[in-house]
């Protein structure tokens, strides 16, 4: 499903609104996209409790799960925050040598921490081979020392990370014929469907959290991008005046799941709002919703794996 699609009512949204029985006036649109997105955070923790091989991702994501960092000859510390995406498991941890060849990495857990300044000895140099994980810090040894690593992109993590979300974008508008949005690398492409929100007004000719714009081809650049009510249609203007900060969310964005689990998504988000308003479905959607959580975890626990060779390795909890 997308997030919302409101010519065949279709969408996430209109799914909550169906099992609430509400519209966005009644349970915003901003509430629904952040419920939505912690169903988003449950589903992903529910899979990787039971398919711990790398084979799961969102499928919004355009890069491989790998994070990398800068090796720093004669640092063997290096803070794991700063890897890109935020990582919930750590399937392997490797460094580039010299020659840029790929050495994994021995991950080592420091039951005793006392000995911990000993075994992680600055002084100790080389190309590292083990790893260990204090805080939100990681430690290599050997120490990397120059001409015994690759430097840039020379730490890597292969991971398991979390789902894309449905996020507000902010922009600016032109009061213009036609109206032209500025949202840098905005990723928007001709089609694509979008809700205004602001927390302030927008120009004459634009409404915010009930109407959804089409993209056009005209005028579209990584970083600016102009609308329409009508897909391919004709190009909204602007008039009079605007104050506040705007924001969009991209409606026809795909949850990175499954299909055959984007109920179980909105099924999620309407639970609190039913538990708040206290409304007699609650115990069905809570009982549909035990049941779904069920099938995502028999679902990956047993589906075939695309590895011709099965390979063991230490899975390392990143939160």
């Amino acid at each position: 499903m997308k997030l919302s699609e409101k010519t065949n009512e279709s969408g996430l949204v209109e799914e909550i609104n169906r099992i609430c029985g509400t519209t966005n006036s009644i349970y915003s649109l901003k509430a629904k996209i952040a419920r939505l997105n912690d169903a988003l955070n449950r589903y992903f923790s529910l899979v990787f409790s039971v398919d711990r091989k790398g084979s799961f991702d969102d499928v919004n994501q355009t890069l491989a799960p790998i994070e990398t960092q800068t090796l720093v000859s004669s640092t063997n510390k290096y803070k794991f925050s700063a890897f890109t995406n935020e990582v919930l498991s750590v399937l392997k941890l490797a460094v580039l040598d010299g020659s840029a060849k790929e050495a994994t990495l021995t991950h080592e857990v420091m039951d005793d921490i006392d000995s911990f300044g000993a075994i992680y000895d600055t002084t100790v140099t080389g190309t590292p081979t083990h790893w260990t994980r204090l805080g939100d810090f990681v430690y290599l040894r050997p120490t990397p020392l120059t001409g015994n690593f690759t430097a840039s992109g020379g730490l890597r993590a292969y991971v398991e990370r979390t789902a894309t979300k449905f996020d507000f974008i902010t922009f600016t508008v032109t009061i213009a014929s036609p109206g032209v949005f500025s949202a840098t690398a905005h990723g928007l492409i001709a089609g694509d469907t979008v809700v205004l929100e602001t927390d302030g007004a927008l120009p004459t000719g634009l409404t915010a959290d009930t109407v959804q714009y089409f993209v056009i081809a005209t005028g579209l650049t990584a970083d600016a991008f102009r609308l329409s009510l009508t897909l391919g249609g004709t190009v909204i203007d602007t008039s009079g005046s605007q104050s506040g900060n705007h924001t969009f969310v991209k409606t026809s964005k795909v949850a990175g799941v499954p299909t055959i689990h984007h109920a179980y998504l909105a099924r999620h988000a309407s639970v609190p709002f039913l538990i708040e308003k206290q409304l007699p479905q609650l115990g069905g959607i809570l009982g549909q919703i035990e049941q779904d959580e069920m099938a995502i975890k028999k679902h990956f626990a047993s589906r075939e794996k695309d590895l011709d060779t099965v390979i063991t390795m230490n899975i390392i909890d990143a939160r």
